[in-house]
């Protein structure tokens, strides 16, 4: 029950605006930590059978027994699926600001990551290449990409290693979870 409550209201509320967002690995740490703190909360502390003394639930024990997609995968997911419905949009304004360079000096320093930069990333990890928008334009083929996205995820969740080629998901090792 808790479980149901944290997936349909908690997180949705969390990741409003999800899609626009150009997220940084100390982004990514910060959303982990806190879903860890949550389901730590919902599923409670453990028995240790060898000790007989309460332990906190460890982070594989949390993937598992949550077993969803991880909150990291479903931005991810949303990310690319937006992507793809943004540049097929007819919209002009839309278009215009997703292709067009900024204009004027940029400042010192490490540039900072542009969300187009973050989509490619990810479109490249799923075995596409980097050429993001011309992938976009086949409807389904995307919707199919962004949705084999989460199932390669629900797949390292049940304890199996992956490694994504062109069309298929090989699979490397499965553990004896």
């Amino acid at each position: 029950m808790k479980e149901r409550l944290y997936t349909s209201l908690i997180r949705p509320v969390v990741l409003y605006g999800s899609e626009t967002w150009p997220i940084r690995k100390m982004d990514e740490h910060r959303f982990m930590v806190f879903e860890r703190k949550v389901l730590r909360k919902i599923y409670g502390p453990v028995k240790d059978e060898i000790t007989g003394e309460w332990r906190r639930r460890k982070n594989i024990e949390l993937e598992i027994l949550y077993g969803n997609a991880d909150i990291l995968e479903v931005i991810r997911s949303r990310k690319l699926r937006w992507a793809g419905h943004a540049w097929r949009c007819q919209n002009p304004l839309l278009h215009a600001v997703m292709e067009q360079n900024s204009v004027g000096k940029r400042p010192l320093g490490r540039p900072r990551i542009r969300w187009e930069d973050v989509v490619k990333k990810d479109v490249e990890q799923l075995g596409g290449c980097s050429n993001w928008r011309n992938l976009a334009l086949d409807r389904e083929g995307w919707k199919l990409g962004c949705m084999r996205r989460a199932a390669c995820a629900d797949f390292v969740r049940m304890g199996g290693l992956f490694k994504i080629s062109e069309p298929k998901i090989h699979v490397l090792m499965t553990t004896g979870h």
